[in-house]
């Protein structure tokens, strides 16, 4: 097991996950490039299911980085509450939003999630030796 600190840590060093949202009854993934601001994860999307579903629900995220070739890595999951911070006027909303990322896939990406108050945890991945 990782802890807290190292799994946000672990994070910060990255900008591509994984969100998972329930869509009618159902769960979806989303592949997304995001932003740590502190212990929050912020996501900049478009309107559409990752918003729709995402928004004001308890949600997963998940980044991991394994290296192929020796086939070990890490794994870090964040089980939290998302909320649509786009129209936000107080500080925090604002702050969250000037962190958040630039979308890898240009378009129409006008709207915030900041993913908070939630669980992280992560887990070392590591091949039995004599592969």
């Amino acid at each position: 097991m990782i802890g807290e600190e190292e799994c946000f840590e672990l994070l910060a060093s990255q900008n591509l996950g994984r969100l998972a949202v329930i869509r009618d009854g159902r769960p979806e993934i989303f592949p997304v490039n995001y932003a740590l601001d502190g212990r929050t994860v912020i996501i900049r999307t478009a309107a559409g299911a990752k918003l729709d579903f995402g928004s004001f629900a308890h949600v997963a995220f998940e980044v991991e980085q394994i290296d192929p070739a020796t086939r070990e890595g890490w794994v870090v999951e964040l089980k939290g509450f998302a909320e649509e911070i786009t129209d936000g006027a107080d500080a925090w909303s604002v702050h969250a939003r000037a962190a958040g990322p630039d979308p890898w896939v240009r378009g129409d990406h006008e709207h915030f999630l900041a993913i908070g108050r939630g669980d992280v945890s992560g887990r070392r991945i590591s091949s039995p030796r004599g592969d």
